[in-house]
């Protein structure tokens, strides 16, 4: 048994691998870094932007097709709540092959429910992937018992924060409204890339706090995530949603994707 076993003392990273590259590395290995500074981890001195590539052996897979690649990091040391100066970490990487070369074209048009069951918290540790993640795992089983594809996950204060695998994003118009990551939401690597796209589809960001109701007088709902890019939800109970817009966005995340590598 590990830290990351016996207390969630780990985060991970999901990236989707195409032509045996990561897609969007920079974002990835940003997030990664920035996550284990803030759980205090030790950062080996050889994971540089280069260096940390090594340790994914990315030369084992298969060019010819695209796999969910997920590193998982955690602590080393002795079990017991307090961790032992300079541990160290240990790591794992798994693949496994994806259907379909490059991000979903058309996109994924998903059914999206509402879990209240129990709320997530916000601050810091709550924009973190980390190994502790109970409340996604009763997300994705309400999920499945409703017969829908994603739920929508609430903090304490009925806001929508984020879905069950994916960030969320509202297009009202020529607005594109995601919740910040103040009230709770994860910080995504697709969120981030799309953020920085918007203005290419003459699209103007808001970062806020929204209810459900919200998504009544929205003409899309995307949800993003690193290894499908941007999903077009077309029904939230009662309401349906175009997708015009995210088929355009998703054209310029594959062709960021493609140009977008470590110089």
């Amino acid at each position: 048994m590990n830290r990351a076993q016996a207390y969630g003392d780990g985060l991970f990273e999901t990236m989707r691998i195409h032509r045996g590259l990561i897609l969007h590395p920079e974002e990835h290995y940003f997030r990664l870094m920035s996550g284990m500074r803030i759980l205090r981890m030790q950062i080996p001195s050889s994971w540089s932007p280069e260096g940390w590539l090594q340790a994914l052996e990315l030369d084992k897979l298969d060019r010819s097709l695209d796999y969910r690649l997920r590193l998982t990091v955690w602590r080393k040391g002795k079990l017991g709540y307090a961790p032992e100066p300079e541990s160290g970490v240990d790591w794992a990487v798994e693949a496994s092959a994806l259907d379909g070369i490059g991000y979903p074209m058309p996109v994924n048009r998903p059914l999206l429910g509402l879990f209240q069951e129990h709320r997530k918290n916000s601050g810091l540790l709550a924009n973190l992937k980390t190994t502790s993640a109970v409340l996604y795992v009763l997300a994705a089983g309400f999920s499945r018992e409703q017969g829908v594809d994603d739920v929508l996950l609430l903090n304490p204060e009925n806001q929508v924060i984020e879905a069950g695998k994916s960030n969320v994003m509202l297009l009202q118009g020529d607005s594109l409204i995601t919740p910040p990551l103040s009230s709770g939401a994860l910080k995504g690597v697709m969120r981030e890339v799309v953020i920085g796209l918007s203005s290419k589809l003459g699209l103007t960001v808001r970062e806020e706090a929204f209810s459900p109701f919200t998504l009544q007088q929205s003409d899309e709902l995307w949800l993003t995530n690193a290894l499908h890019g941007v999903s077009a939800v077309r029904q939230f109970r009662k309401t349906e949603f175009g997708c015009a817009k995210a088929e355009l966005m998703q054209a310029l995340v594959q062709e960021r994707a493609e140009t977008a590598q470590f110089q």
